[in-house]
């Protein structure tokens, strides 16, 4: 039961929650639902072809939601087709989306719903920030930095949304703006860029997201797709970035490649980061924050070492984390 009872006369949100192979975790994600501090809500769990099916995992789980779902994928389609599943099953005004294991604060929705309410027509989606959690202990707090409005150019660099869980968006928009399937990483920031050619996002600047870092099982340790999805985040959006002349073309190239840099050196793959870092200097020679990271990979693990040791004492994160 929800530990205040909401008020039931705002629009219908849609919850989409996408999961796939993480049975301990699902359970709590429905929980999160329920325990939101806002009514009407619609629940959509999607199940991409868990090997123990959701349905079975919920079996005993009765969710204090208006309506309740589970739709399962025959096969594994990935994140993307699951989320585009929601989708096409939502009825509700606004779309939130929940990945399986992330949690929220009692009052996401009821905030989101509020900045919609009090927003210009223009605003699409409202995002919030979030808590990092590593073995029961807060790692880091993420909120949103002022980033409004027409965000294409900061997203073309930097995924300043977060977590697909820290999203609402207007339905009509995201039935016409379904998720590119063929994007195995960094499939948030390429639905962030999509959308926000289509209208203006807000943000509530509350941490209001709970992210596990320490969950099995991520899209984003899937390493053999990276190069792929930065190959296709450049075709398809290289153009746009290039609307706003040369030379914000080439930051843009150079941020898409320090990305690459920066999940390999995480993963530690040396060689690969320090080769995607450089080019990152080659295409934009003006940012420092690519240097710093180029010389983190010069000697392999003992100098990324010795640059996380120094970053921890000069900045709020480490080298590589990002």
């Amino acid at each position: 039961m929800r530990a205040t009872e909401p008020s039931s006369d705002g629009p219908l949100v849609t919850v989409v929650v996408t999961t796939y192979n993480r049975p301990e975790y699902l359970r709590s994600a429905v929980e999160t639902v329920t325990e939101q501090r806002y009514a009407p809500i619609e629940l959509v769990v999607v199940d991409d072809c868990s090997q123990t099916p959701a349905s079975e995992v919920l079996a005993d789980v009765s969710p204090d939601v208006s309506s309740f779902e589970i739709v399962r994928h025959r096969e594994n389609r990935g994140a993307n087709a699951a989320r585009n599943t929601g989708v096409e099953a939502a009825t509700g005004t606004y779309v939130a989306f929940l990945d399986d294991d992330d949690r929220w604060e009692p009052e996401k929705l009821a905030k989101q719903v509020d900045r919609f309410r009090a927003a210009d027509d223009d605003v699409g989606l409202v995002y919030v920030g979030r808590k990092g959690m590593m073995n029961g202990a807060v790692r880091e707090v993420v909120v949103p930095d002022g980033v409004d409005g027409d965000v294409t150019k900061a997203l073309l660099l930097e995924n300043v949304v977060g977590t697909q869980s820290a999203a609402m968006v207007r339905a009509d928009l995201a039935k016409e703006t379904p998720f590119d399937e063929r994007f195995k990483r960094w499939a948030d920031l390429e639905w962030y860029v999509a959308l926000s050619t289509k209208c203006d996002f807000e943000a509530v600047r509350e941490p209001l997201v709970i992210y596990e870092h320490d969950a099995h099982n991520r899209i984003s340790n899937d390493y053999e797709n990276l190069l792929e999805s930065h190959r296709l985040f450049v075709e398809k959006y290289r153009d746009l970035a290039a609307g706003y002349g040369p030379r914000f073309e080439r930051k843009m190239l150079g941020w898409a490649s320090f990305r690459v840099g920066s999940a390999s050196i995480s993963g530690g793959s040396y060689d690969v980061a320090r080769r995607y870092f450089l080019r990152a200097l080659r295409y934009y020679p003006v940012e420092p924050k690519f240097y710093a990271y180029a010389a983190a990979t010069i000697g392999g693990r003992a100098t990324h070492r010795i640059a996380r040791s120094v970053n921890r004492l000069v900045s709020s994160g480490p080298i590589g984390t990002d």
